[in-house]
């Protein structure tokens, strides 16, 4: 990551404008010389200290982090969702092609995968075998389920049952008819009418690959 000094103070600067006060009154709000953020940008070999930019961040309610980075929240105040991590626990894998194998989705005594940037739910994760969902979950990768959703919405990803719940399969919602569409390079996967509404596991939230 490439921390420039320059676009630190122009962060800085910029949140100056917003609260229409100088670098002298900002550097006296941190309890700090006046002349601090005055004397840095008349340095261009001078940093600041970490603690000092610290009391500089506070004083003018930014996040550090954003200041010295340009990532993630901006303002104190600014909600983390990067910061919402939820704990998954990896079931076994579920198919990307037909409905198929008793147990693709149960909760076992598996880890917890920890997974950034998901609001309040039911997670689960569950590795994609088969190739009928791999343009947007190529084999081998991780799903994870919201149980609690289970609202379908046209061209949305869920993850299905069969009515006693033996089998399982991942599928992209379509509605008008009601099927269970493949999302994939191979044009032999073929979409699951329904005659019935399905059992719906839950909705695919995020996937997980290694590159």
């Amino acid at each position: 990551m490439d921390i420039s000094r320059e676009k630190i103070l122009d962060r800085i600067s910029e949140r100056l404008a917003e609260l229409k006060i100088t670098e002298n009154e900002a550097s006296s709000r941190a309890g700090l010389e006046r002349t601090f953020l005055s004397q840095i940008r008349r340095s261009s070999t001078r940093w600041p200290r970490v603690d000092n930019l610290q009391r500089i961040c506070d004083a003018l309610g930014l996040r550090t982090y954003w200041v010295t980075t340009g990532l993630g929240p901006r303002l104190i105040g600014d909600r983390d969702f990067g910061a919402d991590v939820a704990e998954a626990p990896m079931g076994s894998w579920v198919a990307a092609t037909g409905f198929s194998e008793p147990t693709a989705v149960e909760r076992g005594e598996n880890p917890y995968l920890p997974v950034p940037g998901l609001p309040p739910g039911d997670y689960l994760a569950l590795r994609v075998v088969g190739d009928s969902m791999n343009l947007v979950a190529p084999e081998g990768s991780v799903i994870i389920v919201d149980r609690a959703d289970t609202l379908l919405q046209p061209r949305r990803f869920y993850v299905f049952a069969t009515p006693d719940h033996a089998e399982a399969t991942f599928k992209r919602w379509m509605s008008r008819p009601d099927r269970l569409e493949p999302y994939s390079t191979n044009p032999a996967h073929e979409a699951i009418y329904l005659d019935a509404p399905p059992t719906v596991i839950g909705r695919v939230r995020k996937v997980m690959m290694d590159l």
